[in-house]
Parts: C-alpha cells; sequence; structure tokens
C-alpha cells in the first residue's frame, strides 16, 4: 500500500526513542558519559530519567576546555569549580536506589597537608592551601559515601598528581571504602591505604592499586577480608615493610614491582596467570603448583655469569616448569644463552605455547635455541622483536666477551635432538624486525627441523628512509585473526605481500622472503606466510 507524502514524513519524523519504557532509556543513558547525560536532561523525554541513571562517570579530562598541564604546573591545589559544581549538582539531584559504577578522575593533591604532620607548623601564607586540600578531602569522601550507600558494586578512583611524586602526599582512602561489603570491582590509582583491621570486602571479585602507598600491613589485612577475590594487579604501590600476599581463590596475579620494593612473598594454590616485571629476585614464590599462564618481564640489569645469580634465577623458574604457557623478556633469554654457553643445566618447562619478547642481538640466539630444547612439549613459538641491533648496553655483560660467538654457525650447538622440533612444533609467528640475516636463518632451521609444523607465520615490519620501523598488524601476532589471501596448502604468499601496504619492498627483503619460501622443509604440511 502506498502512502502519501504526510503519512511517510510522519512515520520518518517519530521519535522512535520515545517509546521505549523508562528502564531501557535509563540503560541507554547511563552508558553516556555524565557531561552528556545531563545536556539530554533539556529533551523531555529523558527530563525525569537521568536521574536515575546506574553509571556516575565524572572524569575531569573530559571536561570542556581542561588542561591538565594547568594543574601539574601549578604550585598550589586548583580545583575547577565549575566541575566541582557539576559534580555535586548530578549527585545532589540523584535518585536511583542503586548505583552500578562510580567513577571519579580527578586532580588531587595533599602535598601541603603532609607538610604540615611532618614538620609541625604552618606558615600564614600556606593556611588557604590548606584549608583547601582539606575541604576537598573531605568532600570527596562524601561523594564516595553517598555512591556506596546505594548498594555500589563498581568504585574506580584515580587522582592524579599535582607537581609532586612524594607518595605520601597521596589522597587518603577512606575507611568506609574497605568495609563496603557489597564491592564487586575496586581500582584505585594515586592514593594512600592506611588500614589498621581486616577488611569487609566480602563480595571484591577484582582489586587493582596502581601507585598506592601500602602503609604498615594494610595489603595484609585487605586481603584477609576478601574470600572472594580472584584477580588482584599491583601497578608500581609501595610498602616499607614488603608485601605478603596470601589468599586461597586467586587466580590472576600482576606485579609491575618497584626497583625499591621490600620483598614479596606469594601463597595462592589456586592461581592461574601470574604476570609480573619488576625486581624479579625479591619476590618468595610458592604453593602455586596451579599456574597455567605466566610472563616475566625483568627491567633490572645484572650479571647472569655471577653464581648467585644464576642459582637465584634458575630456581625462581622452576617455580612455573608446569605452566602452559610462557612468556619471557630479553633479558630472560639472555640468561638461556648464558647457560648454554657455559653448559649449566637450564630449567625445564612442560608448556605448549612460548612467547619471546625481544630487543634483539645475535647473542639472544642461543638462548631461543636452548629454550626450545627446555620446552619438550611445545606446540606454539611466538617471537617479538622489538629492536634490532648489534651495539647494545649488552654487550658490557662479563660474560659475552669471553666466547668466540659465531652467529651464523649457533646451530651447531645442539648436540642433542630437540624434541618439540621433532613431535609437537606446530605453529610459529615472527613479528617486528624479522628481515634480518640471522633471523632469517634461524627461521630456515625451524623450517628444516621441525616434523610436524604447520604454519609459519611473518608480521614483518618496513623502515622507510629516515623513519622508525612501522609494522602490518601488531595485535594480529596474538590474535592469529589477520587476513591470510594465500590458500593454506599454499608455500607461497605473495597475495598477502602485495596486498598489505606496509609489506617489505626492498631487494634484501624479497630476497629473504624467497629464501624462506623456498628453504628445506622437514615438513610436508608446512606453509609459510607473510603479513
Amino acid at each position: 500500500m502506498n502512502m502519501s507524502a504526510k503519512q511517510r514524513s510522519t512515520v520518518f519524523d517519530e521519535d522512535l526513542f520515545s517509546g521505549l519504557p523508562d528502564a531501557i532509556l535509563i540503560h541507554i543513558l547511563s552508558l553516556l558519559p555524565s557531561k552528556d547525560v545531563v545536556n539530554i536532561m533539556l529533551i523531555r523525554r529523558f527530563h525525569n530519567l537521568w536521574p536515575f541513571i546506574h553509571t556516575l562517570n565524572f572524569e575531569q579530562c573530559m571536561w570542556p576546555r581542561h588542561i591538565c598541564g594547568c594543574y601539574a604546573r601549578g604550585s598550589r591545589p586548583i580545583y575547577d569549580e565549575k566541575y566541582v559544581n557539576f559534580v555535586r549538582h548530578v549527585l545532589l539531584l540523584h535518585k536511583g536506589p542503586t548505583i552500578h559504577k562510580f567513577c571519579l578522575k580527578l586532580h588531587f593533591r595533599s602535598f601541603y597537608e603532609f607538610w604540615q604532620r611532618t614538620s609541625g607548623r604552618t606558615n600564614i601564607w600556606q593556611y588557604d592551601i590548606l584549608r583547601s586540600e582539606k575541604r576537598m578531602a573531605n568532600e570527596i569522601g562524601t561523594w564516595i559515601q553517598f555512591a556506596l550507600n546505594k548498594n555500589l558494586k563498581v568504585l574506580d578512583l584515580s587522582f592524579y598528581e599535582h607537581g609532586t611524586d612524594h607518595p605520601h602526599a597521596f589522597y587518603e582512602l577512606p575507611n568506609c571504602v574497605l568495609s563496603c561489603p557489597h564491592l564487586v570491582e575496586l581500582r584505585l590509582t594515586y592514593c594512600k591505604i592506611n588500614l589498621k583491621r581486616n577488611s569487609e570486602l566480602k563480595s571484591l571479585k577484582t582489586l587493582y592499586l596502581d601507585n598506592v602507598l601500602l602503609m604498615e600491613q594494610s595489603i595484609n589485612y585487605i586481603l584477609s577480608g576478601c574470600p572472594m577475590l580472584e584477580e588482584l594487579t599491583l601497578q608500581l604501590c609501595y610498602s616499607r615493610k614488603g608485601m605478603v600476599l596470601l589468599n586461597s581463590n586467586l587466580k590472576t596475579l600482576k606485579l609491575h614491582i618497584r626497583w625499591f620494593q621490600q620483598r614479596i612473598r606469594i601463597s595462592c594454590p589456586t592461581l592461574l596467570s601470574f604476570d609480573m616485571s619488576g625486581a624479579v629476585e625479591l619476590l618468595d614464590i610458592s604453593n602455586v603448583a596451579s599456574i597455567a599462564e605466566v610472563s616475566v618481564k625483568r627491567n633490572l640489569i645484572f650479571d647472569f655469569n655471577e653464581d648467585n645469580n644464576y642459582q637465584n634465577m634458575s630456581k625462581f623458574l622452576q617455580i612455573f616448569s608446569g605452566a602452559k604457557t610462557l612468556k619471557l623478556c630479553s633479558w630472560l633469554a639472555l640468561a638461556f644463552s648464558m647457560w648454554q654457553l657455559n653448559n649449566l643445566p637450564s630449567p625445564t618447562f612442560s608448556c605448549k605455547s612460548l612467547h619471546l619478547q625481544l630487543d634483539f642481538v645475535i647473542w639472544h640466539l642461543p638462548g631461543i635455541l636452548n629454550l626450545l630444547k627446555c620446552c619438550p612439549c611445545l606446540e606454539n613459538l611466538i617471537i617479538e622483536i622489538t629492536s634490532y641491533d648489534e651495539f647494545t648496553p649488552y654487550n658490557a655483560l662479563s660474560w659475552i666477551h669471553l666466547y668466540e660467538f659465531d652467529a651464523g654457525e649457533y646451530r651447531n650447538m645442539v648436540d642433542v635432538p630437540v624434541q618439540c622440533l621433532i613431535d609437537h612444533l606446530k605453529m610459529v609467528k615472527v613479528a617486528g624486525i624479522v628481515m634480518e640475516k640471522q633471523m632469517i636463518q634461524f627461521l630456515e632451521y625451524l623450517l628444516g627441523h621441525s616434523m610436524v609444523l604447520q604454519k609459519m607465520k611473518i608480521f614483518a615490519k618496513k623502515k622507510a628512509p629516515g623513519k622508525a620501523y612501522e609494522t602490518s598488524n601488531p595485535n594480529s601476532l596474538i590474535s592469529g585473526k589477520a587476513h591470510e589471501t594465500s590458500h593454506p596448502n599454499s608455500l607461497t604468499s605473495d597475495k598477502a605481500s602485495t596486498s598489505n601496504p606496509n609489506s617489505l619492498t626492498s631487494d634484501k627483503a624479497h630476497e629473504y622472503k624467497e629464501r624462506l619460501l623456498n628453504a628445506p622443509k622437514a615438513s610436508a604440511a608446512a606453509a609459510v606466510f607473510f603479513y
């Protein structure tokens, strides 16, 4: 049936949102930033709904005409009164019975309050600053308490530094937060916690602490009251007396440890995933037999040739021998190189997936080969090469100069069969600065010795004149979702390479590609793909 022009106009001009139930509209409004929600209140249909939204997201950096640099350079705390009034207005008019998520990201400083506590005096000219800090801290506490009183599930607090990085100048978290039995997720950034008794976070499953100052035994008190906690992240947190992480239900633990951090003791029998970076030797780990995924990234330099370092590192890595997925950094790959060259026993692993993230130098090659020997059940090998340089600080290590190492002949070091190449290795993924002679030789070795290899995927970078390396798809290495334009049974991948604007086009790159595509293959099913 044909409609008249007037009828069609009426249909298309109809406000489709107006007919939706209030509950659905409130849910849609809750997904928007709070500042946009308040603007929508001018629309008649939404005027009486926005006070019932269940997600309150107050991020100061998203505020119109906000300039973060003005706050960082200020010699005194500066609080945007319009922004503060906006938060007050939204909370004052909120009518909903519950708040699912409360997020507050605010520039805050309590430096002068800290200075007064430590010095015991306050100059007249500092009095107004001190009063401003205290008033703002108290008001933030009332905001948090308001959200907690509405059966809050997710609390996200982030207080940026204001011209000082002194940890004592952080916002002191009210103890009412750690006594909230219905919180499921708690995220804190730039806070100080001074807890004197066990927390009461009976429903908490996720705890994220970033640059948090943990006074005395606060972390122990927190964990003692979290029987349901499953995921814990400690990012550059600080505690003078060290930490003891004991939890019977924890499944995921992420640690980024400061170089001056006191010793940390970990005992989590249900732990499945462990991700750590920083000072490895500061950890005492036990009772983690169920662990399945491990990532270790070390950013401190030490000489692996010292016996004490060898014993500590070998013992530390052996703890994760049962993990199914193992991710190691450049320094740990070098440790395996030194152990290979010194004929020292190396830890063995039962992992099926090995991920190496390397600032590549030729001295990594013996370590990679040693790791293959130490992972007899390995099925997937992933190598990310973030840089490539023969002249790096690694050359300062004493053990490097003790050996005449020929990068072209390192494969002759193999004195026993590499079990994973014979029976298990099916997938190899290499990303980054791949098109270098030593890496091509290594990939040729894998193709020639991997008896059951099915795919070798190469995500190569190119380097334009005068520019840094570019990558084709940095996320596709892990996800494996890169588009394969060549047939899976084909040993060529010209279509996959030429269709990618970031594919390598130099003569050397083309030569290396041809070498890999035509290299002898121990597995008839092996296919090489370039992206």
